[in-house]
């Protein structure tokens, strides 16, 4: 028999895609948005995909907040994804700083602008040449630059007089056609109306050339004396994360991460720009993930499983 979740619906998530994974990994969901049905609930997925702000602050201070505690004070399976393991702790600088539901110690903070982090094994800079410039003298593609005044031009007021190609005489078909410039080497032979190259003078293909000097060969570059190459992170962090210490590969979409007060409420940890934070915490009851299940294929599907068995990934 299929155990049944409830997934709630506090407007802050994107529930199609949690519920389908919900329902893939044998759970039967419910969705709700009633405070009252999500404080009866046996067990519990609050997802969010939004920021803290008035939405969050009207769930933390209103029934829905009130509920989520009774549930995760009952000792009831409780898991928030994303701003939903977020909204667990204190509280956020997002937004001037915002109250959370105070259920772990720790506070959120911004992944701060400029982060650089080692780039990937094998990863060479490629730096773009700058734009070749372009002398004062040449004319741009498809020139109308105005000729000199001819003398006819100035008498009719200084206008400048542009030719174009339908000015230019046509030569008739019958024109004579310029000869080729004559070859003036030894090797060249009236025939007829052509010409012919011989090869008498020629080098001798067989003729052995000079052998070309050795040139030093340049001692490899160790990596000791490269320098080390560094890549900009962007923020929001959006992506694959490994996570220690399973080495599995969950998706990411955040700007903020947990700084946990207890390290024993840290259950995963990942590394973005040089800062290591929380992938997934837990205390008790309580569970959450940073990294987004629903979208993180097996690994996601595995981790959902986990939780709706009893255990924790």
């Amino acid at each position: 028999m299929a155990r049944e979740v409830t997934l709630v619906d506090a407007g802050i998530g994107n529930l199609a895609s949690v519920e389908r994974a919900l329902i893939q990994v044998g759970a039967g969901v419910r969705v709700t948005d009633d405070p009252d049905k999500v404080a009866t609930s046996r067990m519990v997925v609050f997802p969010g995909q939004s920021a803290f702000g008035a939405a969050t602050q009207a769930i933390v201070d209103g029934a829905m907040g009130a509920a989520l505690r009774m549930v995760i004070e009952r000792g009831d399976p409780f898991l928030g994804i994303c701003l939903g393991m977020q909204l667990l702790f204190d509280g956020s600088d997002e937004n001037g700083g915002q109250e959370g539901l105070h259920v772990l110690p720790g506070r959120c903070r911004r992944f701060p602008l400029g982060l650089e982090e080692d780039a990937e094994p094998g990863a060479i800079e490629r730096p773009m040449d700058p734009a070749a410039a372009k002398p004062d003298d040449v004319a741009p593609p498809q020139s109308v630059a105005e000729e000199p005044l001819s003398e006819a031009g100035a008498e009719a007021g200084g206008a400048s007089v542009l030719t174009s190609p339908a000015d230019e005489p046509v030569s008739s078909p019958d024109a004579a056609v310029p000869s080729p410039p004559e070859w003036s080497g030894s090797t060249v032979n009236e025939a007829g109306y052509g010409t012919t190259i011989t090869v008498d003078d020629l080098p001798d293909p067989s003729a052995t050339l000079p052998a070309a000097e050795p040139q030093p060969e340049s001692a490899p570059e160790s990596d000791i004396d490269r320098p080390r190459l560094m890549r900009r992170i962007k923020v929001p962090h959006t992506g694959w994360n490994e996570v220690e210490p399973t080495g599995d590969h969950y998706y990411f979409v955040h700007s903020y991460y947990v700084e946990p007060a207890r390290t024993e409420d840290v259950m995963w940890m990942t590394r973005y720009g040089g800062i290591r934070f929380p992938a997934a915490v837990r205390r008790g009851n309580v569970m959450g993930c940073q990294f987004h299940p629903e979208k993180s294929q097996r690994a996601g599907l595995r981790f959902l499983r986990a939780f709706l068995l009893g255990g924790w990934g």
